[in-house]
């Protein structure tokens, strides 16, 4: 069994950044490869639910991602069209997080 790595998520990310919608990560059978593709499209462009669960480790990786490239509002609608397919406690809470932020303290 292949385990799906922090660099091979990375990897996908870049390249879909990038305008290439085909990545395969050295590693990543090429059937994971494909949907974390369609799964990166439907969390940046499409916004709709991609009824693949994905780890912990893969939301929490990609949402950091785009928090940094695209900013608050973006990372935020990217978990919301996680948060109906999410299964576990864990992640809906990592999903949460960026849908409803805890205030910074800045707010007056």
């Amino acid at each position: 069994m292949t385990y799906i790595t922090e660099s091979m998520i990375l990897e996908c990310y870049e390249a879909y950044k990038a305008g290439r919608r085909e990545c395969f990560p050295k590693g990543m059978n090429e059937t994971s490869a494909k949907m974390t593709m369609i799964w990166l499209d439907s969390i940046l462009r499409t916004y709709k639910p991609y009824k693949r669960s994905g780890s912990y480790m893969q939301h929490e990786v990609i949402l950091k991602k785009i928090k940094q490239d695209y900013g608050n509002e973006k990372a935020r609608r990217a978990a919301l069209a996680r948060i109906n397919v999410a299964i576990n406690l864990p992640l809906i809470r990592l999903l949460k997080s960026y849908i409803d932020p805890a205030p910074s303290g800045n707010e007056k």
